[in-house]
């Protein structure tokens, strides 16, 4: 992804606790989410703060941008209602890729929200909280996260739905809008892990194009 997307700050002019600012955060969450799995960042951040916590912190600054926000709000609420033109990008996902699972998620500071999902909310509740996403990493740094075994990701783990087995393997783009900002994801998943092939992943971000185009140029005309 562009580095020279905007990087807005707090209301406060401030970055991330910790005095991380919010470029540097992003570059740490994706250098740790990478597929090399950075142990030397690793090992920075536990030092700075023990374990997950500086993580977390600059997890939840990204999230809680006010500007991206902003954003987010403009695109509508889906707690209630699904989009129907997302939910057929994301059984179009899940066709392609072969996987059980592939949503439209939209992060915000307190829960993400499936704006189209291949399942129904009762296979799949469309609200979720903040804690359970794996998207929210996407959005903090603003790049592809694609896992193929969850368990052996040194940032996912541990995470609730990884030790649970709901997710452990995962691919998302991130859903970019002209300002820079990142709604959320396009995203698909699995109950075992996998290999994620080139294709694969070119198709998930061709897909992504679509839902982007969806989702944040004209959400109410779709």
């Amino acid at each position: 992804m562009n580095d020279t997307a905007p990087q807005p700050a707090d209301s406060a002019g401030q970055g991330p606790r910790h005095g991380v600012d919010r470029t540097t955060g992003r570059h740490v969450i994706a250098r740790l989410a990478g597929p090399e799995h950075d142990h030397t960042v690793r090992a920075v951040v536990d030092q700075l703060s023990g374990e997950q916590s500086a993580v977390d912190s600059i997890v939840e600054d990204a999230v809680s941008d006010p500007e991206r926000l902003e954003s987010v709000e403009r695109l509508g609420r889906f707690d209630d209602t699904r989009n129907p033109t997302l939910d057929r990008v994301a059984v179009l996902v899940a066709e392609a890729l072969g996987t059980p699972m592939a949503a439209v998620s939209i992060v915000y500071p307190d829960r993400q929200v499936l704006a189209g999902s291949n399942a129904s909310d009762e296979v799949q509740p469309r609200v979720a909280p903040l804690e359970m996403s794996i998207c929210k990493f996407t959005v903090a740094s603003r790049e592809p996260l694609v896992v193929d075994d969850t368990r052996a990701h040194p940032m996912l783990s541990d995470h609730p739905v990884v030790q649970s087995g709901a997710v452990l393997a995962y691919a998302g783009i991130p859903l970019l809008d002209s300002k820079g900002y990142v709604a959320g994801t396009l995203c698909t998943w699995d109950t075992r892990p996998r290999h994620w092939s080139s294709g694969q992943v070119q198709i998930l971000n061709d897909l992504a194009d679509v839902a982007r185009h969806r989702l944040l140029t004209d959400p109410r005309n779709v």
